[in-house]
């Protein structure tokens, strides 16, 4: 069985957006409720647990609380369950040495507006979700992944509120996307074009911060001259918000159909292992960081599994620019980033760095498909337990280096 997730954009009309805001709130309460009682049992020298305190809401909710009746069980059961899980998190970090926080209470102007509920209890057709005790809700698309449904946690952001499901899906189920190819291509990633392939293809970056630069800095300053606190302060953090994520929009859409591009018409990809935190030290650091490199890998490690490829890691440290993809000589003395043409001493072939670079990164994907094909094995699953750049770990995410 596989895991997958998908983070789903709802549309609500106002009537359905009250009642998620009641649900935010009862779970914000309930979790506060439950951080108190847990305070007050442990210092009575009891043994307090998340299941105890939900027998005990459930035993008062009709009495104290009858407001909560209103709303789904499940919401006040996973906000108790949440506060169970902090205090678990909270003791496994103290044994283990390491620095710990201790569970807060919720604020309701600084805490994000979330809530759970019991996943057997929704139901999704086509781009509608069902909600016990609220009906169907529109959503922005349909859920992509056929299967049961593990969790659902919903949370507004910006303005707008999102799903976020988790999905079991059984072996025999196919990627929409799936390769059925052997080919094998190189990607150099930059600042100045996102991506750059062996088969000559450019993906501009997107530039979105750059792009929105300007009035970022109006919405920042405009915020700072407000009252904090105020209704005009209020109004101006959530136009800076709906920007924010209108930036982060762009980076995920260009980044996705470029990854998803990837996987789907090419079996082997050999991609560079980039040193981006130290990228973001430099001078480069905001178009770094704009370009949204690493999320690139994070997503291919990730989706070549479901598509059937495999992506190749070259080494940091391979000289991918500096050697000539094609008699192999490495070019001597350094190679400024300024330097975009180069010729090679040995062969005369005058290079684009970042083509040369693809090249290169194919070379090692292919000789990587070779070595794999002479043991028997040509798909993902080859080499297990490989180190991955982002801290993940895939089987058919390998490093050859």
């Amino acid at each position: 069985m596989t895991v997958l997730g998908q983070r789903i954009r709802l549309d609500p009309n106002n009537v359905q957006a009250s009642w998620l805001e009641r649900c935010a709130g009862t779970a914000r309460f309930t979790f506060n409720w439950g951080l108190a009682r847990w305070q007050e049992q442990y210092a009575a020298g009891e043994k307090p647990s998340w299941q105890k305190l939900n027998a005990e809401l459930n035993a008062c909710k009709v009495a104290d609380f009858p407001w909560m009746t209103e709303l789904p069980w499940a919401v006040p059961n996973k906000a108790l369950a949440d506060l169970g899980v902090a205090f678990t998190n909270f003791f496994r970090r103290v044994k283990a040495g390491q620095r710990a926080g201790y569970p807060r209470f919720k604020s309701k102007k600084q805490s994000k507006p979330a809530f759970a509920i019991e996943a057997r209890a929704l139901a999704f057709d086509e781009r509608k979700i069902k909600l016990p005790k609220l009906g169907w809700v529109r959503t922005r698309e349909a859920l992509q992944f056929p299967g049961k449904i593990l969790s659902a946690r919903f949370t507004k952001h910006a303005g707008h509120w999102y799903v976020s499901i988790q999905v079991e899906v059984s072996d025999s189920w196919s990627y929409p996307h799936r390769c059925e190819t052997q080919a094998t291509v190189g990607v150099d990633l930059g600042v100045v074009d996102l991506a750059v392939l062996s088969t000559g293809e450019r993906i501009e970056t997107p530039r979105a911060l750059r792009t929105h630069e300007k009035r970022l800095r109006q919405l920042n300053k405009e915020l700072s001259r407000r009252t904090k606190g105020g209704k005009n302060w209020q109004k101006t953090k959530a136009q800076l918000g709906q920007l924010h994520e209108r930036i982060a929009c762009i980076r995920h859409d260009v980044t996705h159909k470029l990854t998803t591009d990837l996987v789907s018409r090419f079996r082997w990809i050999g991609i560079e292992d980039l040193n981006i935190a130290g990228m973001a030290r430099t001078r480069l650091a905001k178009s770094v960081m704009d370009a949204a490199m690493g999320e690139v890998g994070r997503q291919l490690a990730y989706k070549a599994p479901l598509a059937g490829s495999t992506v190749v890691v070259v080494g940091r440290w391979f000289p991918s620019s500096k050697t000539c993809s094609d008699c192999g000589t490495k070019r001597k003395g350094p190679l400024s980033l300024s330097i975009r043409e180069w010729s090679c001493e040995a062969c005369g072939v005058v290079h684009d760095r970042d083509e040369n670079a693809a090249q290169n990164l194919k070379q090692m994907a292919a000789a990587h498909a070779a070595t794999a094909c002479c043991h028997g094995s040509a798909g993902p699953g080859l080499e297990t337990g490989a180190k991955l750049p982002l801290g993940q770990e895939s089987s058919s995410y390998v490093n050859p280096g």
